[in-house]
C-alpha cells in the first residue's frame, strides 16, 4: 500500500511515462490545483483581515476564481486529449486486428494443405519440426489478435454470446489437453480434481473456454521450471467455484489492484520472458461477468498466485 501511495503522488515518473508534458499532465495539474486553492482560501483570508475596502476583497476573490478556472481549462483539455488517445487506441486495434485476421487465418488454410501433401513425401521427417514450428507461431498470432478484436468488441459493448449450460470439467480438461506442448516446454504438471456430479453452468462454449485458457496458461507461463499446477473445481453455495494455483514468481503487493487492468503486465521477474500484451485477465473478467461469475485472485511475490473464479449453477 506505501509503496502504491509513493508511486500515485510521483507525478513527475507518471507524466513521463505518459510521455507529456507538466501542463498536459493530470496528476500534475490536478496537484497544482490544489496547492493554489489552498494559497487562495489562506490569502482571501489575510487580505480580509488586512484591508476592509470591498474592492481589495473582490478583486482578490476574482484574481482567484481566474486562477482556478485557467487550471481547470487545462485540465479539462488533458482529459480530452487523453480520451482522444484512447478512441484512437481503439480504433487502431480494431483495424489492426481485422487485417491481420484474414492473412493469418491464409496461411494457417494453406499450411494444413501443405502439411497433408508433404505427409505422402518420405523425406516429411526431417521437415516436420519445421513445419511444427510455423503452425506454433501462426497458432500463438491468431489467438492474440482474436483476442485483441474481442477486448474491442467488449469496450464497444458488440460482444454478441451464444449461450447453453455446459460441463465444466470436461472443458477444462480439454483447455488442459490443448496446453500440454506448452506444459512439456516449461516441465510443468498440471493435476486436476474436480467434484462428482457438478452442475452445469450457463455460458457461451467459445468465451469460457477463452477465459479457461488464459487463466490456466497464466499459471503455467509464470511457473518455475518443474513446478506444478493445481486445478479444482468444487460445488459451493452458488454453483461452482474453480481455483487456480502456481507456485510460481507471484504478484508484487502494490500491483495487486492493477491485475485485470487492460495492457497491464505485472513487473515481475518473468515479465521479459513470457508473451502476452496484457489482455486475458481483462478479457476473463469481462467475458464472467456477463455469465453471472466473478473471478479474483491471492499472491505473494516468489510464492505463486491463485486464481478463483465463482460461477452460477445454470437454473
Amino acid at each position: 500500500m506505501f509503496w502504491k501511495f509513493l508511486d500515485d503522488i510521483n507525478f513527475i515518473a507518471r507524466c513521463k511515462k505518459y510521455n507529456i508534458g507538466l501542463w498536459q499532465c493530470p496528476n500534475f495539474l490536478f496537484l497544482l490545483m490544489g496547492i493554489v486553492t489552498a494559497a487562495v482560501m489562506f490569502g482571501t483570508y489575510f487580505l480580509s483581515q488586512r484591508f476592509y475596502d470591498e474592492t481589495t476583497t473582490i478583486a482578490s476573490v476574482s484574481l482567484s476564481a481566474v486562477l482556478i478556472m485557467t487550471i481547470g481549462y487545462f485540465i479539462v483539455q488533458s482529459a480530452e486529449r487523453l480520451a482522444l488517445a484512447n478512441i484512437i487506441k481503439t480504433e487502431f486495434i480494431s483495424i489492426l486486428s481485422h487485417q491481420l485476421c484474414s492473412p493469418l487465418s491464409s496461411i494457417k488454410w494453406n499450411f494444413e494443405v501443405l502439411r497433408e501433401d508433404l505427409k505422402k513425401n518420405e523425406s516429411f521427417r526431417k521437415q516436420e519440426v519445421f513445419l511444427n514450428n510455423i503452425q506454433e507461431a501462426n497458432e500463438k498470432m491468431l489467438k492474440m489478435v482474436t483476442q485483441l478484436l474481442e477486448v474491442v468488441r467488449i469496450d464497444q459493448g458488440r460482444v454478441a454470446f451464444e449461450m447453453e449450460n455446459i460441463r465444466l470439467e470436461g472443458l477444462i480438461e480439454e483447455v488442459i489437453a490443448e496446453l500440454k506442448n506448452t506444459c512439456d516446454d516449461m516441465k510443468v504438471g498440471v493435476d486436476f480434481q474436480y467434484d462428482k456430479n457438478l452442475p452445469l453452468v450457463h455460458a457461451d462454449l467459445k468465451k469460457m473456454k477463452v477465459v479457461l485458457d488464459n487463466l490456466i496458461s497464466n499459471a503455467v507461463k509464470y511457473s518455475h521450471k518443474n513446478g506444478k499446477i493445481e486445478v479444482t473445481a468444487e460445488k459451493d453455495n452458488k454453483g461452482i467455484l474453480l481455483k487456480i494455483r502456481d507456485y510460481g514468481v507471484g504478484i508484487p503487493q502494490y500491483q495487486h489492484s492493477r491485475i485485470f487492468e487492460k495492457f497491464f503486465r505485472s513487473n515481475n521477474s518473468s515479465r521479459y520472458r513470457t508473451e502476452g500484451v496484457g489482455i486475458g485477465l481483462y478479457l476473463a473478467k469481462a467475458i464472467l461477468k456477463h455469465f453471472g461469475g466473478e473471478v479474483w485472485f491471492e499472491s505473494k511475490e516468489g510464492k505463486g498466485s491463485t486464481f478463483y473464479v465463482s460461477l452460477p449453477a445454470a437454473s
